[in-house]
């Protein structure tokens, strides 16, 4: 008996030491055990609140959904104990798989204490529970958080409310949108692909610092050394024909009408030499001016064909950048030429970016995430730090000021308004 008095005053202690309500509903269903022995204790509060010997409720589980609905259908008015026998029979087939054979029921204030073990609750741990559930229940009653009402007579109080919900619903906010930024090149240089072919090697990194003039990739030469082999075979067959006739019209009257022929068939061949010449001194293409080489995957790029002007890959400066931001068609509306932007980095979540929106894309366009966005570019404010290329974060666009109720309400409205086509 002592050993319970001293459990009972250490819990009792617990609970009106208590700070929130979960640490309550913690203490009376895991340290009760010390009280009176028991298998499974539930704080039921239109819901499983707290489970002894689990740290979290998951409230999706088979076994919450059964005691939820156990409990639900007890009513708020049940007290004592409970049996499968009376119960329906859809929850009566599951108590075996989920509660010992005998189960207490007790009011908690507005919530419901649920005992469970092995063998029957004898009257006198009847009575340590109900009080441990009162103690329980006032605690929780006490800590619950408090409603303020305001000392007016009840027909002014209703006008002072109503006046108050008026103009909180008006007040002015920004209409503000969050998109999916990164930091782009503000002024890259494109370098293209300056014939047809197929790319041989990447002499970069994406990322690398290169210099004006460097290797930056080369196009297979194989097809061109071949033409161009042919072209200067077909060009000395051409100047000897030419010569040999040449020699020939000294003698031969009629070889003087075939001597122009054959210079314009020797000059053909080699302008066609010389033009195969100056491809293949095209195939090796360099870095257009200083900066970084922005492209993806050098590995992407081998072996695959490219047409003549298309992108292979840009040259930026690192420190000139601005931002790329991507705004769902459903926000694009918020969005405005020269409406500020503030773009909160990945790496730097505390230290935004001041900046303003310069363009906005007219027509969406798909991204590689399936979605569909408008293209956003804004430029950084001076004095800002330019962050360094590839940078991602989230970025802030505000709109204009707008009344709190049409902020809160202007997307539902728009998806009633589609529904109902009024």
């Amino acid at each position: 008996m002592t050993d319970t008095l001293f459990a009972w005053l250490d819990l009792e202690q617990r609970i009106l030491n208590a700070k929130r309500p979960v640490e309550v509903d913690f203490a009376a269903v895991n340290l009760g055990h010390s009280v009176v022995p028991y298998r499974q204790a539930v704080m039921w509060d239109k819901g499983v609140a707290a489970l002894s010997g689990v740290a979290t409720v998951e409230p999706n589980s088979p076994f919450m959904l059964w005691l939820d609905q156990l409990l639900r259908h007890l009513g708020p008015g049940h007290a004592g104990a409970i049996d499968p026998g009376g119960l329906p029979e859809a929850l009566a087939a599951q108590w075996g798989e989920w509660l010992p054979a005998y189960a207490l029921v007790l009011p908690c204030g507005e919530a419901r204490l649920l005992f469970a073990r092995d063998r029957p609750f004898s009257p006198d741990e009847v009575a340590l529970l109900e009080r441990l559930a009162g103690l329980a229940g006032l605690a929780r009653i006490a800590l619950a958080p408090k409603r303020l009402r305001l000392a007016l007579p009840k027909g002014r109080r209703s006008w002072v409310l109503a006046a108050a919900a008026v103009l909180v619903a008006l007040f002015p906010v920004t209409g503000s949108v969050l998109a999916p930024a990164e930091s782009v090149p503000a002024h890259p240089v494109v370098v293209r692909a300056p014939l047809d072919g197929v790319v041989d090697a990447i002499a970069v990194q994406p990322n690398q610092s290169v210099a004006e003039g460097e290797v930056l990739f080369a196009l297979d030469a194989t097809s061109l050394t071949g033409r161009l082999d042919v072209a200067r075979q077909q060009h000395a067959t051409a100047e000897a024909e030419y010569r040999q006739v040449a020699q020939a019209m000294v003698f031969d009257p009629k070889a003087k009408a075939q001597v122009a022929i054959l210079a314009g068939k020797a000059e053909e061949k080699a302008a066609e030499a010389r033009l195969l010449e100056s491809q293949l001194a095209r195939i090796q293409v360099r870095a257009p001016r200083a900066g970084i080489a922005v492209f993806d995957d050098a590995a992407d790029w081998i072996g695959r064909p490219v047409a003549v002007g298309e992108k292979v890959m840009a040259v930026a400066d690192e420190t000139d950048t601005e931002i790329e931001a991507w705004v769902s068609v459903a926000d694009i509306g918020e969005v405005r030429i020269g409406g500020p932007l503030t773009l909160f980095l990945n790496t730097r979540p505390l230290s935004p970016l001041r900046a303003t929106v310069r363009a906005v894309a007219y027509e969406a366009a798909a991204r590689p995430d399936a979605t569909i966005a408008h293209r956003i570019r804004a430029t950084l404010a001076a004095g800002e730090e330019r962050p360094r290329l590839g940078l991602k974060g989230t970025a802030r666009i505000d709109g204009d000021t707008v009344p709190l109720l049409w902020w809160a309400f202007r997307r539902p409205l728009a998806t009633i308004r589609q529904f109902v086509g009024v």
